[in-house]
């Protein structure tokens, strides 16, 4: 039988390693342009990316942990995530833009078809 304190500790050693991954992946993520000599080093634009890339981490882990997904899984997703970071962040937004945009016009033709109903 699992001593429920001990998987609670088990749990939130887990979750400290998956936001750790996800620093280091951060730090890593920021510097790659760097290392591949696409930029010139800036030191303030690093913290940025760094940062961008370290909240897409939380963001993803966030969403990741109200799943079913294994802790492992969300350890290593937030790892990439947080290594991709701005990449990361555009195709979240695009997601999330395109499905707004969705729902917004099939409420707004429902809206149009229930005006027309009543004006027959």
């Amino acid at each position: 039988m699992k001593n429920p304190q001990k998987f609670d500790e088990f749990m939130t050693a887990l979750s400290l390693i998956s936001f750790a991954l996800g620093f280091v992946s951060a730090l890593a993520g920021a510097a790659m342009p760097y290392v591949k000599g696409e930029r010139q080093f800036m030191f303030y634009r690093y913290i940025v990316e760094v940062a961008t890339s370290a909240i897409a981490g939380v963001v993803v882990f966030l969403l990741l942990k109200v799943t079913d997904i294994p802790e492992e899984w969300i350890a290593a997703l937030t790892g990439v995530a947080s290594f991709y970071g701005t990449r990361l962040m555009n195709v979240l937004y695009g997601l999330l833009v395109g499905r707004l945009k969705i729902i917004f016009l099939d409420s707004s033709k429902d809206e149009g078809r229930k005006k027309d109903d009543e004006q027959k």
